[in-house]
């Protein structure tokens, strides 16, 4: 079945949300799904939107907060032993860039389809491969098993909280001061 780029992380980004209602209840944090802003140009008579363009690129694919402190991410899948960087757009580098620069935290959570793996990947991580030049994907033994996700609850939660404390602890040992969770 033939789809189009702009649905390959559909399955995966409605996990998260389903995560993101289950932590809500739990009032562990406040994450949302970020729309890509959409300008409707033509409606039908039944109410049915015709014609319309992006207005703009779009940012990251989640935002929010938990624990105090502001989190971006966005969410990838792969078929391939590797994530290619060709699917992390400048714009969204730059923008989890500021939000780092402004003390938050970002990431992507990649889904491996090949062995049914989750990750929580760095933006430090990201960047490093990205600056590099030479690579053109991030390789799947690059993963840490620290930023490994499990799903939970029968599978129907990505809960990646735990991976969340590991990239607070991360980050607070790559400035070598103390750390706090989330």
């Amino acid at each position: 079945m033939w789809r189009s780029r702009g649905h390959r992380g559909d399955a995966l980004e409605m996990l998260l949300d389903m995560t993101h209602q289950y932590y809500h209840q739990l009032k562990l944090c406040r994450i949302d799904k970020i729309s890509t802003p959409v300008k409707v140009v033509a409606i039908d008579e039944g109410g049915m939107i015709t014609k319309g363009f992006f207005e703009k690129k779009s940012t990251v694919d989640f935002l929010g907060i938990v624990q105090g402190v502001c989190v971006a991410f966005d969410a990838k899948e792969t078929n391939l032993k590797s994530l290619p960087l060709q699917n992390i757009h400048e714009h969204q580098m730059d923008y989890m860039s500021d939000i780092e620069e402004q003390g938050g935290l970002t990431f992507i959570i990649v889904h491996f389809k090949f062995n049914d793996t989750f990750f929580l990947v760095p933006f430090d991580v990201i960047q490093t491969y990205s600056v590099e030049g030479k690579r053109r994907s991030i390789p799947y033994n690059a993963m840490s098993e620290r930023f490994e996700i499990k799903r939970e609850r029968g599978g129907s939660i990505l809960n990646y909280l735990p991976a969340l404390n590991e990239y607070v602890k991360y980050k607070t040992e790559a400035k070598g001061g103390s750390h706090e969770s989330i």
